[in-house]
């Protein structure tokens, strides 16, 4: 046995010695209090490499994010993604008190962007947005598993409505609005209503109709609204789900002078308020990608990329860590996963700011990535890229889920990197690409670990 022993050691999995460099101007440096140097067998290990695919997990809800995305991307490496929201109308506070001497004016409905600031893609053109009525009423879907035996992805704590799902609506829009997203700026965007049911609805509030009485009587009366984008877009922006529908009117008032006055219906049942996501990657290499179907790195030259919305992720593995844990005498100091990226920083569509890993067993996700010895999932730290060429990268620390490696079956759990459901899974396009290098992701293992005879 070595006593007193003080061992500062450096060696690198996937040719990763440089990550350590900023610590020692060796690879490692011993100190002891005895002369037993041959119990000690220091060693680097080069062998350790992952296993990387792109993945579509199943089942993204889309719902109660708050935020209401509408627009259209396309990029040449990940093809389009598009999104269509959904919403209920309530009258809540709405009463009959407009003068008998009013007349209808017009019907808006006044978007607000989101404070998260999602604006992404091509700015510098006009986005195109109409508004269609719903004929189809907006409802919650449970996820199921009992049949399939598989469990619920962790992303799934309630009732939900999912990404893929779709509900009708009217072809005729009722309204459409063209302006330019801005990145930095919280304007309003209002786009004028079909004045024939703002007539309508104006009708029905001075005759205080039962429709306008509560929120289940208007939802009888009137389903929703869709958002829905042009085709022809090339940027998605992010609404607050604080919108307003406003009856505008005005009358000749006791003093002989116009005045204007509105009746706000505003945006109900927030868990029912839902984007619908589409994405299509024909004619990229990742045509035919689907839940049942993973594409493996090999077949994309070493491209993975990770998407919002779509619930897109990279699959990571270490099929050789199982067994480089089992050698006697291993003890690990440090564990980290290191992914570069192909996406700048900066530009129309940077990369993911704020990534996460799931934990996954046979490819569906169970768990999240914890903070080491915490209970929070664990974001990723964001290394920028700059512009001398050093691209930008992921941190993440996997001394703890490096211990899970040696378990039983551990060869069916991998590493989903994706977005946390709170910062974007369900409710952004951000999209980041991995990058290659002799037609392989650059993803690497960083491990310090001592070794003992």
């Amino acid at each position: 046995m070595i006593k007193h022993l003080r061992i500062i050691l450096f060696a690198t999995l996937g040719l990763s010695a440089a990550l350590f460099t900023v610590s020692c101007d060796k690879d490692m440096s011993i100190s002891l209090d005895n002369d037993k140097l041959d119990n000690l067998l220091v060693t680097e290990d080069d062998t350790l490499t992952a296993s990387v695919a792109t993945l579509q997990m199943p089942n993204i809800p889309t719902s109660g994010t708050s935020v209401i995305l509408v627009g259209k991307i396309s990029q040449p490496t990940t093809g389009s993604i598009k999104s269509t929201s959904y919403f209920r109308l309530n009258p809540a506070g709405i009463t009959n008190d407009i003068p008998t001497n009013a007349n209808f004016d017009s019907l808006n409905l006044v978007l607000v962007p989101s404070n998260r600031r999602i604006v992404y893609g091509d700015t510098t053109k006009l986005l195109s947005i109409s508004a269609h009525r719903l004929t189809q009423s907006l409802e919650t879907k449970t996820i199921d598993n009992s049949l399939t035996g598989l469990p619920t992805p962790v992303y799934i704590s309630a009732p939900a409505i999912f990404g893929q799902q779709k509900f009708n609506y009217a072809t005729e829009a009722l309204g459409s609005v063209n302006f330019r997203p801005k990145v930095n700026k919280t304007d309003t965007v209002s786009m004028r209503l079909n004045d024939a049911l703002g007539k309508e609805f104006f009708s029905k509030i001075k005759a205080s109709d039962i429709a306008f009485n509560s929120a289940s009587n208007f939802q009888e009366y009137f389903k929703g609204l869709s958002l829905v984008p042009a085709e022809t877009n090339t940027a998605m922006i992010g609404f607050s789900d604080t919108l307003q529908v406003r009856v505008n009117y005005s009358f000749i008032g006791s003093d002989g002078f116009k005045k204007n006055g509105s009746k706000v219906l505003s945006l109900s049942e927030r868990t029912l308020q839902y984007n619908h996501i589409e994405k299509n990657v024909s004619g990229t290499a990742f045509a035919g990608l689907t839940t049942e179907k993973p594409i493996e790195s090999s077949a994309t030259s070493g491209v993975t990329y990770v998407q919002g919305g779509s619930g897109v992720v990279t699959e990571i593995k270490f099929p050789a860590l199982k067994e480089f844990l089992l050698q006697p005498g291993v003890a690990i100091n440090k564990a980290e996963l290191e992914i570069e990226l192909e996406t700048p920083h900066t530009g129309m569509f940077p990369a993911i700011p704020n990534p996460i890993l799931m934990l996954a067993d046979s490819r569906v996700a169970v768990n999240y990535l914890r903070d080491p010895f915490g209970s929070d999932p664990q974001f990723g730290t964001y290394i920028v890229g700059n512009n001398t060429g050093v691209k930008g990268k992921y941190l993440f620390n996997l001394i703890q889920y490096i211990k899970s490696a040696t378990e039983a079956n551990a060869e069916d759990k991998s590493l989903f990197l994706t977005l946390a459901p709170t910062m974007g899974l369900g409710f952004t396009p951000y999209t980041s690409v991995l990058a290659t290098e002799n037609n392989k992701p650059k993803v690497k293992l960083n491990i310090v670990y001592t070794k003992f005879k």
